[in-house]
């Protein structure tokens, strides 16, 4: 693992760590708004219905239509004509006549116990505040047929608060907001709005939301926790692999050192043939060179056994039948006649993508495989290739002792041994290195025992690995 491996992981984690936070804070933020919008909307429709069934046909609240007839409507018509012709004083007389207005409708307002009365009806939470609110007073022009605006309380206006003592109004806590015309003596329209709330809504809607807050929290913390575990385990694998990978290393280099120098000393014992009294000494070297190439060759097994776990393999595409004929023969020369291996090709201009060490590595473990456990003093192999719609497969058949039934499921198994193996050298690891290899090629393997003795090795390949020079 190199420096720019372990400088990204951290920030690519506190980068995905931040993203997380963010998308979790705006989904907390957008339900709240929702939980902000419908909150109490029940009480809120009783409330409603309760004050129209109140009030019925007068303004605002029983009593209020005489405080219109008396203190603003026998004034409208002045106060029209002033804005119309634009006189300096129709500012002045509105304000004015608007201030007396609303007076009178907070000295005489019965929306207290209206408000109060609604609450025990309904049964609804004593704790609720109310304020009603002078919204807006508009009069008809006839000249265009429009109706302009002559006192609009925007903002906060608290001149325009009718009664009720909750300080806060928002459109999510408005019950209602109703338009009322009349004709007489001039057409007006005015507006005005109910609202309801409890005066620590926003913290009565955050402990409603506790929950969601604890586990949104709670998730956070699980999330961080197992990516930090995660990148903590990451980090020690990492370690661990370049530590194997070091040991590796350094175990080939430490083992074949000395391997390399008895190889060479026996040699050089074996190379005195010329003097018949080191015939004792031959013998020695002989002994030496063939126990030193056996170590060599566990070695070398369990060395790349271990090492196989941690390489990706190296695909190439090679003429199928020519490369099988190259190992093959390579096998021939290095047993020199123990055994006769047979090969029958594909007989066409086929490649096939594979790793070539690790082909190498199939069949030299199992024509190995058909020598040692062979009694037979004529000992043979057979490779042929069949095709279905779907896939080839290389049959390899041996004459050797076949495999009991009872033996096959724990026969691709590190270090397993069965019956067979009794009596003769070996770690075991040779059709567990087979398997190995056909994984990370993504091969599959079969095995039976043959119609006449022997074993059959079925290697399933994908049609897709292979290409026919024919066919492009």
């Amino acid at each position: 693992m190199n420096s720019a491996d372990k400088n990204m992981h951290p920030w690519a984690f506190g980068i995905s760590f931040l993203i997380l936070t963010v998308v979790i804070g705006f989904l907390i933020f957008k339900t709240y708004q929702l939980e902000d919008k419908n909150y109490q909307i029940g009480q809120l429709n009783l409330i409603q219905n309760a004050y129209g069934t109140a009030i019925m046909d007068d303004k605002i609240f029983p009593g209020g239509d005489s405080v219109f007839q008396t203190a603003l409507v026998p004034y409208l018509p002045a106060w029209f004509k002033k804005v119309m012709n634009k006189s300096p004083e129709a500012k002045l007389y509105g304000e004015q006549r608007m201030h007396l207005f609303l007076e009178r409708l907070r000295e005489q307002q019965s929306l207290d116990r209206i408000f109060q009365q609604i609450v025990r009806q309904q049964q609804l939470d004593p704790a609720l505040l109310y304020l009603f609110h002078f919204d807006k007073l508009e009069l008809y022009n006839p000249a265009d047929s429009t109706w302009k605006v002559f006192y609009d309380s925007a903002g906060d206006n608290k001149m325009a608060n009718i009664s009720g003592s909750l300080k806060n109004r928002s459109p999510n806590n408005r019950v209602f907001q109703l338009a009322v015309s009349d004709k007489l003596p001039i057409p007006y329209r005015f507006t005005y709005s109910l609202y309801v709330d409890y005066e620590n809504r926003n913290w009565r809607i955050i402990q409603q939301m506790v929950p969601v807050f604890l586990l949104s929290l709670t998730c956070i913390a699980v999330i961080v926790l197992l990516s930090y575990r995660t990148y903590r385990d990451w980090i020690n694998q990492r370690r661990l692999i370049d530590l194997k990978t070091s040991f590796l290393n350094h175990m080939r280099h430490e083992f074949n050192t000395p391997l390399t120098t008895i190889l060479v000393s026996a040699h050089s014992l074996i190379d005195r043939d010329d003097d018949p009294d080191n015939k004792e000494v031959i013998q020695l070297g002989r002994i030496v060179e063939r126990q030193a190439k056996r170590l060599k060759d566990y070695f070398e097994q369990v060395m790349g056994s271990v090492a196989l776990q941690e390489q990706q393999p190296a695909i190439v595409e090679v003429p199928v039948d020519l490369f099988t004929e190259e190992i093959l023969e390579a096998l021939r020369m290095r047993y020199q006649g123990e055994i006769e291996i047979c090969y029958s090709p594909l007989g066409r201009d086929v490649t096939l993508r594979l790793d070539e060490a690790y082909y190498l590595s199939i069949l030299d473990n199992l024509v190995s495989n058909a020598i040692k456990f062979n009694g037979h003093t004529a000992k043979t192999v057979r490779l042929t290739w069949e095709q279905t719609v779907d896939r080839h497969c290389l049959k390899i058949e041996d004459n050797g002792y076949g495999i009991a039934p009872s033996e096959r499921d724990a026969l691709f198994t590190a270090f397993y041994r069965g019956q067979s193996s009794e009596g003769k050298p070996g770690l075991g690891l040779g059709l567990y290195y087979v398997k190995l290899c056909l994984d990370r090629l993504d091969w599959k393997v079969r095995l039976e025992n043959g119609a006449s003795g022997g074993t059959i090795f079925y290697i399933y390949i994908d049609n897709g690995s292979f290409n026919s020079k024919e066919q492009n």
